[in-house]
């Protein structure tokens, strides 16, 4: 049934992969998310989707690339735990501390190299 949905030739199906850090995941129009659920419905019958040959799939980004779906059963396994309350906060302060003490270090340097050349110079 999703395969009979006409394509509007005015705005051509498009499904675009972003790398995890750009903000957005998948961006795409109506069309790329019909394709892209065809394609998962499929692998989820297990049907190996590739999207090497599909001109409404693209990578944003070289070094992260999404070559296309597959079945796996056991995929609940490569979840990563949910993260507590206490490991959520311990991980926002490293985050703020570890660029603080680095910037520290590099002012303390600094200031001593410029003590040093003041003085001996």
């Amino acid at each position: 049934m999703l395969d009979a949905i006409p394509s509007d030739p005015t705005q051509p199906p498009a499904t675009i992969v972003m790398p995890p850090d750009s903000g957005k995941f998948i961006i795409g129009n109506t069309g790329g998310f019909i394709r892209l659920a065809i394609a998962s419905l499929k692998a989820a019958q297990g049907q190996k989707q590739d999207f090497k040959s599909e001109p409404w799939f693209r990578d944003a980004d070289i070094d992260w690339t999404v070559k296309g779906l597959e079945s796996d059963e056991s995929a609940h396994v490569y979840l990563s735990p949910k993260l507590t309350r206490i490991q959520r906060i311990f991980r926002s302060i490293v985050g703020f501390l570890v660029p603080l003490l680095f910037a520290i270090c590099l002012m303390v340097g600094v200031v001593t190299v410029v003590y040093w050349l003041y003085r001996h110079l």
